[in-house]
């Protein structure tokens, strides 16, 4: 209901009353003009109020509709679908790398099998894992940092690193150049198994970014 609206519906309202309050005021004489006209002023004070009230409501409406569309992002049908698959390839080759460093370094102590043959295959196995599964992951994030917000590109970036650093720690148990015995080089550190904690979580917060943003695109034809 716009402004115009609202002044039309007050004033027919008040327009039917004050022919009523009239015709009071005929049939009791004229000594009633005082009485009408205060009751004609007052008539006016109130339908004024009304109708700022009813104009403080229509801004507010106003300005809500206002602050929706500012939230809106408006883009073409071509750049989200290329902007969805973008995402989901990244999502994909991360949550393979995040995967294979999880398994590599569990979230917590790991059991590892007795025999030292089948371990040290087992830890071949899965460091050759995770090691392909970063390439691929950094390959794809590099591959298409010009199509990625700062903001998001910072956030893969920053996962990759710390799946690196997990991969630099496995590594140190083939590294012949330390004087550490064998037994502690292959020793996980506690910093590691709760960094795989931090991998996962970084993601699962930015894939709910991820999806917010998405959510807020407004696909036009």
């Amino acid at each position: 209901m716009d402004t115009s609206t609202i002044t039309t519906v007050v004033s027919l309202g008040w327009d039917s009353l004050l022919k009523l309050m009239g015709s009071v005021v005929l049939s009791l004489g004229g000594g009633a003009a005082v009485a009408l006209f205060i009751f004609h002023f007052m008539a006016d004070r109130l339908a004024e109020r009304l109708k700022g009230k009813y104009q403080l409501e229509l801004d507010k409406k106003i300005e809500g509709y206002k602050a929706d569309l500012d939230n809106k992002k408006y883009v073409t049908k071509t750049k989200f679908d290329a902007e969805f698959d973008l995402y989901r390839r990244l999502s994909k080759a991360y949550f393979e790398m995040i995967k294979c460093i999880s398994v590599m370094i569990p979230q917590g102590y790991a059991t590892v099998p007795a025999d030292e043959g089948t371990r040290k295959k087992v830890d071949e196995e899965h460091y050759d894992a995770a090691r392909k599964a970063v390439v691929i992951a950094q390959d794809e994030l590099n591959g298409n940092a010009a199509f990625i917000p700062e903001t998001f590109f910072d956030r893969y970036e920053e996962i990759r690193r710390l799946c690196v650093m997990q991969l630099d720690e496995f590594e140190e148990r083939w590294n012949v150049g330390t004087l550490v015995p064998q037994q502690e080089r292959e020793k996980i550190s506690w910093e590691a198994y709760k960094r795989t904690g931090e991998i996962n979580e970084k993601f699962r917060e930015l894939n709910g970014e991820l999806r917010k943003y998405l959510d807020e695109l407004d696909v036009i034809e």
